[in-house]
């Protein structure tokens, strides 16, 4: 699996509206944010890639996570562990629900 290829709107998710510098910023508002102002194309893309998150997050796939973290983190410089993930996939998959 290219990791950077599979998660290229996560990882744009995270390096634009959800970095470091937002620090203090809710996962909810950032995520309403690219909802507003990305393209319909950009939103499925992402709807499908947390689609994938999930699966990962069922199968306990520790391995594959650490290369999500380590994509997300490299321009985000956030952390997105293993423990984050059920509260990022709750949230986006809440909010990207009505998306086709």
């Amino acid at each position: 699996m290219d990791i950077r290829k599979e998660f290229e709107h996560l990882q744009y998710f995270f390096d634009s509206y959800y970095n470091q510098t937002f620090y203090n910023a809710e996962l909810e508002e950032q995520f309403l944010q690219f909802l507003a102002n990305e393209p319909e194309w950009m939103v499925r893309a992402l709807k499908l890639e947390v689609e994938k998150l999930e699966r990962i997050y069922h199968r306990h796939d520790t391995e594959t996570w650490a290369k999500i973290e380590e994509l997300v983190h490299e321009n985000s410089m956030r952390y997105f562990s293993f423990e984050d993930r059920k509260k990022f996939i709750k949230v986006a998959s809440r909010l990207l629900k009505d998306i086709e």
